[in-house]
């Protein structure tokens, strides 16, 4: 019998999906499509989103008579309280029964939690995940603590979506002659095929609108640093800040000290700025001179592979 590892990675922009052979590693089926964090696009909507998803698993399968799912990590974005979980739990267990698929061991995690278990290979270590949105966790070896991701409207300072809202905020200031001139309008106007403030303003309250959008505009910031826009460094600076607080906050909840720790960095909003992980960095080593930087070089699913064929392995 083929034994499997599924691991399904829903952010709030994309949502991926791999089927793992579990004593191969092989990865005969991946996949993915958009975001399926409930807490943005609604129950109803996230539990189509995985439904699809099984479906096809199921479909891929079906080649496989003799099939087992003995581990299945669900790493979904969203998970943020005991509530949360309860709520996301109900969501994964109806796309399976719609799916008619049969889970040995069912993982349901926030995605960065996974992810942190993954990278660290189950040791002590911390991860910073500034993408959409902006999360850190800690890990001490027994414990595992968290600060952040709470979302768009408490924070998620120097995430993807809070570059965009600064990025939009300079150009209305720009507009009104209440900021400096910055090249973020033109990036941002040629983006949306527009031409003035008025058509920005509709389009951030079109019904269409999502913060996945937005934080697309945060994608423009690092080219305008290259370019030496002051606006631009100036939010990428205070990005770094923001972000270095928040990997500190978690740091510090496990007691750190001293001596050799690592930190690991995902998500675009970081890697690709090369002046937020540079200040970011710099600021970091300032207080905690022995803790090294690393930036994740594969995509979360990587991580979340990783964390799937331990818990496998502990069978």
């Amino acid at each position: 019998m083929k034994k499997w590892l599924l691991i399904v990675d829903g952010g709030a922009t994309k949502t991926a999906c791999a089927l793992v052979h579990a004593e191969s590693g092989d990865i005969p089926y991946s996949t993915s499509t958009k975001g399926s964090n409930y807490q943005a696009i609604g129950v109803e909507s996230a539990t189509a989103i995985l439904q699809g998803l099984l479906a096809n698993i199921k479909t891929f399968l079906q080649k496989f008579p003799r099939s087992q799912i003995a581990v299945a990590t669900f790493a979904l974005a969203g998970i943020d309280s005991p509530k949360d979980h309860k709520t996301v739990t109900a969501i994964v267990h109806k796309a399976l029964a719609a799916a008619q698929l049969q889970i040995d061991t069912l993982i349901i995690e926030n995605d960065a939690e996974a992810t942190l278990l993954g990278v660290t290979a189950g040791q002590a270590g911390a991860l910073l995940i500034a993408g959409t949105g902006a999360i850190a966790y800690a890990y001490d070896g027994q414990q595992i603590v968290r600060a952040g991701g709470w979302g768009h409207r408490a924070g998620d300072e120097g995430s993807g979506y809070w570059l965009g809202q600064e990025v939009i905020r300079a150009i209305f200031k720009m507009e009104d002659g209440r900021g400096q001139p910055t090249l973020l309008k033109d990036a941002v106007y040629r983006s949306l095929g527009i031409q003035d403030i008025t058509e920005l303003a509709e389009w951030l309250f079109q019904p269409s609108y999502t913060n996945a959008q937005l934080a697309k505009m945060g994608s423009f910031v690092a080219k305008a640093v290259e370019q030496e826009d002051a606006c631009a460094i100036h939010i990428s600076q205070q990005a770094a800040h923001e972000l270095a607080l928040l990997a500190s906050a978690v740091v510090k909840k496990i007691g750190y000290q001293n001596g050799p720790f690592s930190l690991y960095c995902n998500g675009g909003a970081i890697k690709h700025n090369p002046l937020i992980l540079k200040t970011f960095s710099e600021q970091i080593a300032l207080t905690y001179p022995q803790i090294s930087i690393t930036l994740c070089q594969h995509q979360p699913i990587t991580y979340l592979i990783e964390r799937t064929k331990r818990a496998y392995d502990c069978l």
